[in-house]
């Protein structure tokens, strides 16, 4: 059969594909798209499953932006009827200003409607993926969902699944389409695994201009996906296996996490000795090009780095590291408060920074709430403050601490010297672990001070890379 005599078109006008016939079982109806003429154009309708979740709207908003027809699918209605109106429901740099263009010109559909998938060419999917009480990645719900949609996928679709996983997933799933499908994938239908990269809060400029890492059975596949995600990322796509992509996205993240917690144990240590840990870091840094450890962190946590270590250690003999890892770094609000309780009696405790991570209105997972909980359950009182959270906006509640500690570095922290004259204490102990504030950080009994030691006038903290608990995304 020529290409002409009956070409399928994905999407718009601009993606023409032949036939070859097939053998066996298979109907004639399913036939294979194997060539194309011309590449992918900005007018394809595409589905996002998850799209008002903290990854899939930034992904939403950008591919609309490129000129597709997007239709963002979530099961949260309120969070559909939010984005409707022209509001984004958390911390994202530039996304209101893309919302209004994408609401205005009509390239924006938000839907709980899931038939929308059989007029699209591109489904993506974004679900959240979480573990369960034993520690194990729970995927069922994906293979569900699948199951669910069979009945609006159609024939030369591409599905992209972007949801964070463990090594094998997008091999199950490919199984679950072809039993449910009796179709091929890499033949009637296109599955790649394309995980984002992105930091939460500046996902709109990172999708553009990383590399898309895109996990695919062969290469038409590949440049199938690679011709749709060139229409909005400036980057190189790069090839590997389904596989090698489910485990560099969660190498990526763990890399991070395992730094933070060498250098938190080192922050520990240094602890035993009496030592400062930030001047040994800067002693160690300085002009030297081989010395790349972060700063230790009170809050390195977050919905990507407390789970991703399962994901990857799943069935792996020698998981101690990453097991290790997680034990450092989630224990440090404890170690922070056994600081704290050998000062001297403490009554009222303040918590700088409530979401997991700087600049972001994001709480899951988040230590300063292990924090708070020891705060209490010792019989005092905690004083919390997020500038990123309604409820929690109130400076004053500062004033009288008998102790302060920086466990988020939010930029608004950052002038010591204000921060100190609304808590009003001299006697009051700060905790900085971060090494946040400059004027403390190598004065300080490795990260702990008395307010009567700040200088008058002392520099204001600058956010710095090394304080950033930076982490791949999850919805």
């Amino acid at each position: 059969m020529g290409a002409d005599a009956g070409a399928l078109r994905l999407g718009g006008p601009n993606l023409r594909m032949g036939f070859v016939e097939t053998t066996g079982s298979m109907p004639p109806k399913k036939t294979v798209v194997t060539e194309r003429e011309n590449e992918f154009m900005p007018n394809e309708k595409v589905a996002v499953i998850g799209a008002a979740g903290h990854v899939g709207l930034g992904l939403t908003l950008s591919i609309a932006d490129a000129g597709h027809q997007v239709f963002g699918i979530d099961i949260n209605q309120s969070a559909i009827d939010t984005v409707n109106r022209g509001e984004i429901p958390f911390v994202e740099e530039g996304a209101a200003q893309m919302l209004a263009r994408v609401l205005a010109n009509g390239r924006l559909t938000m839907t709980a409607d899931f038939s929308v998938i059989a007029n699209c060419s591109v489904i993506i999917v974004i679900l959240g993926t979480p573990i369960d009480e034993n520690l194990n990645p729970v995927v069922a719900p994906l293979h569900n969902l699948f199951r669910s949609i069979r009945p609006h996928l159609r024939n030369g679709q591409m599905i992209v699944l972007r949801s964070t996983v463990s090594s094998g997933t997008t091999d199950s799933i490919r199984g679950t389409l072809e039993r449910e499908t009796q179709w091929r994938v890499g033949a009637n239908l296109f599955l790649v695994y394309a995980p984002e990269r992105v930091v939460q809060g500046k996902s709109l400029v990172e999708i553009r201009s990383l590399p898309q890492i895109i996990g695919a059975y062969d290469r038409l596949s590949f440049h199938t996906a690679e011709k749709f995600f060139s229409t909005f990322v400036e980057n190189r796509c790069l090839h590997v296996t389904p596989c090698e992509a489910e485990l560099a996205k969660l190498m990526c993240n763990m890399a991070r996490y395992t730094a933070f917690a060498v250098a938190n144990e080192f922050y520990l240590i240094a602890d035993q000795y009496q030592a400062n840990v930030h001047r040994i870091f800067d002693a160690c840094g300085y002009d030297y090009p081989r010395f790349t450890v972060p700063s230790p962190g009170a809050n390195v946590s977050g919905p990507c780095l407390f789970k991703d270590g399962f994901f990857l250690a799943q069935g792996f003999p020698f998981p101690e590291l990453i097991l290790n890892s997680f034990k450092i770094n989630e224990s440090m609000p404890v170690h922070i408060f056994r600081k704290i309780q050998l000062h001297r009696e403490i009554r009222k405790v303040g918590v700088l920074g409530l979401t997991f991570k700087s600049g972001s209105d994001d709480t899951r997972y988040s230590l300063s709430f292990k924090l708070k909980k020891l705060i209490e359950a010792a019989g005092c009182d905690a004083a919390c403050i997020d500038p990123y959270l309604p409820k929690y906006k109130d400076f004053s509640q500062l004033r009288g601490c008998d102790a302060v500690v920086l466990m988020t570095p939010h930029a608004e922290f950052a002038n010591l010297n204000s921060l100190a004259e609304i808590v009003d204490n001299g006697r009051c102990l700060y905790v900085d672990i971060w090494g946040f504030w400059p004027a403390m950080r190598g004065k300080s009994a490795n990260g702990c001070f008395y307010g009567g030691e700040i200088p008058q006038h002392s520099a204001t903290a600058e956010p710095h890379a090394a304080t950033e608990v930076v982490a791949v995304s999850t919805r």
